[in-house]
């Protein structure tokens, strides 16, 4: 720790090397090249944690030989050839402290290509960016030999200066004639977590250099390379002495791949709980092609009850590893049931888990969109925003709830729900559902659906989407409800035909409608939905995101209930 400044240092080592194969952990003078630099990390006076990110179980192993944690093995498409260094570099330290729920205020990155730089260099550069409060200090050498100036460009048989604007002249080509030049020795790159994390670079737009001697410097690219450090090692020029630790206890936690899309994990009790139990990766609001790459070899995938696409085969081809998704809701229309059956995948959700009982925000939301419509709330906002007040009025009038008839079809968790606040309302309630016996004092069970339709004046629909729901509210729907009845459906927008609904509304078949839901949500930013458009210009129609079940405390109770489900699939 540096003047109570929490330092992270990163080591990147993926497997895949092909200039040298193996190159991290290539043995000199009886140590790995990796362990180089793991030594230089921790001889220094500052740093308080140390990580290897590596997409290889043997390198893993082999760091924490030398004192350095593995909390993760890197996600596969982090560790190609043309993978950007910086990426990595981000995810590793994003992923670090999600685990450890620490939180930074320097990373220093020691690449194992420069084994001759040691902790001295590391202190200065530490240092370094804490005196000057720069955004990142980045080591350097001067080029020598090797100035800008003595730069040709052969085209053919003919050779001109590479530099136009600062040719070499043949009398004057002297080193000592030069200005001085540098360049990064791929030593040390020394950054603030904000530069990293929000700027997603190692050189900001404050930098300062530290310059390192020639002999320090050595970056190893070539078999050349490695050769001349190995020799300089083997003969002594090195302060860094690796030493290995007695325990062999590694950190890593790869058994048990889960990839989380929802934002369960913004509560912090939930993610603390996936944490223990397999490796996670926290990702919400992942693309498709994002998913596609990292799904390769996870076993578990929590999604989000609302994703922008349909996940199908085109997703779940992906995954060969993959054998559960698990949807912390009660629907699963967006994920194709027969492409997981194909894939021999098991969808969970939570319907008719205990869990779901206890939870009432979809309910709650429900009786909150009627009594907005009823009552002209969102209207009324709307014109008082632009710059009305009373003198309005005779377009605000609502209704009272008291003695109004209520018609709930579905009377499963949501629709009992419903009746119960209907009923603190002095309402007159009827249901009808076919697969339920209602007992209740208060609540009249009706076997056709065409009296209810014509007797209430609010039609609450709380139904499973499936093929026999799919498009059920339809025209004829709407000629059986009363003229001044108003329609509510917060469950799937596919249950209701939308043509139907807005003729339904021009026509003044019914007074209103509000919906939390829509057809085809998942296209629904890219296309212009008819009842949207509608919506901008009539305030008899209330639509709201699919945000029935958004609140806090339901995130918590269907991670809770989610956590269940992997605990089971695993037997942890």
């Amino acid at each position: 720790m540096l003047k109570n400044k929490k330092i992270l240092c990163v080591i990147q080592a993926r497997g895949g090397s092909k200039g040298i194969p193996n190159k991290n952990i290539y043995n000199i003078n009886n140590h790995p090249l990796i362990s180089y630099s793991i030594t230089a990390a921790k001889n220094s006076k500052y740093i308080d944690d140390i990580i290897v990110s590596s997409d290889s179980k043997k390198i893993c192993n082999i760091a924490n030989k030398y004192g350095a944690k593995t909390p993760f093995l890197r996600l596969d498409y982090l560790a190609k050839d043309n993978t950007p260094s910086v990426d990595s570099l981000f995810y590793s330290v994003k992923k670090y402290e999600e685990i450890t729920e620490k939180k930074f205020d320097y990373i220093i990155e020691l690449p194992c290509v420069a084994p001759l730089r040691d902790s001295k260099f590391v202190d200065l550069a530490l240092e370094k960016i804490f005196i000057t409060n720069s955004d990142s200090v980045i080591s350097y050498v001067d080029t020598g030999e090797k100035h800008p100036i003595r730069l040709k460009r052969i085209l053919g048989t003919k050779v001109t200066n590479f530099c136009k604007e600062y040719p070499e002249v043949e009398k004057k080509s002297f080193r000592q004639n030069f200005e001085p030049s540098y360049i990064r020795n791929g030593a040390i790159y020394c950054m603030s977590r904000k530069c990293l994390l929000d700027n997603k670079t190692r050189i900001g737009k404050k930098t300062f250099p530290l310059i390192m001697p020639m002999e320090k410097s050595i970056n190893i690219d070539e078999k050349f390379d490695l050769l001349v450090v190995k020799y300089l090692i083997e003969n002594g020029h090195s302060n860094n002495r690796p030493i290995k630790i007695s325990s062999n206890k590694t950190f890593l936690n790869s058994n048990k791949k889960i990839l989380i899309t929802t934002p369960l994990h913004f509560i912090e009790k939930i993610r603390k709980e996936f944490l223990k139990i397999g490796d996670c990766i926290f990702y919400y609001g992942a693309t498709v092609n994002e998913i596609k790459k990292i799904i390769k070899n996870v076993e578990i995938w929590v999604t989000s009850p609302s994703p922008n696409y349909l996940i199908d085969n085109k997703i779940l081809k992906h995954g060969k590893k993959l054998r559960y998704i698990i949807s912390p809701s009660t629907g699963s229309n967006h994920i194709s049931n027969s492409d997981c059956k194909k894939s021999n995948i098991k969808i969970l959700t939570l319907r008719n888990t205990k869990t779901v009982k206890n939870i009432s925000a979809s309910s709650e939301y429900s009786f909150g969109i009627m009594l907005s419509l009823i009552r002209n709330i969102n209207s009324a906002s709307q014109i008082t925003k632009s710059g009305h007040w009373r003198d309005m009025e005779d377009h605000l009038r609502g209704f009272e709830l008291q003695n109004k008839n209520v018609g709930i079809i579905g009377f499963g968790r949501i629709g009992s729900n419903l009746a119960r606040y209907c009923n603190a309302f002095k309402m007159n309630i009827s249901t009808f559902d076919p697969f339920k016996k209602v007992k209740s004092k208060y609540v009249k069970q009706i076997k056709n659906i065409k009296e209810i339709l014509r007797s209430s004046d609010i039609v609450f629909v709380c139904v499973h989407l499936d093929k026999k729901t799919n498009k059920m509210v339809n025209e004829k729907w709407f000629n059986m409800m009363k003229k001044n009845s108003i329609f509510i459906n917060t469950s799937r927008g596919e249950i209701v035909n939308e043509i139907s609904l807005l003729k339904a509304l021009k026509n003044n078949k019914i007074k209103g409608a509000a919906l939390d839901v829509l057809s085809d949500e998942k296209n629904i930013l890219k296309k212009n939905n008819i009842l949207i458009e509608y919506s901008r210009h009539n305030h008899n129609l209330l639509i709201t995101p699919h945000i029935a079940g958004l609140t806090f405390d339901s995130e918590y109770k269907a991670g809770v209930a989610t956590i269940k489900h992997i605990k089971k699939i695993f037997n942890a």
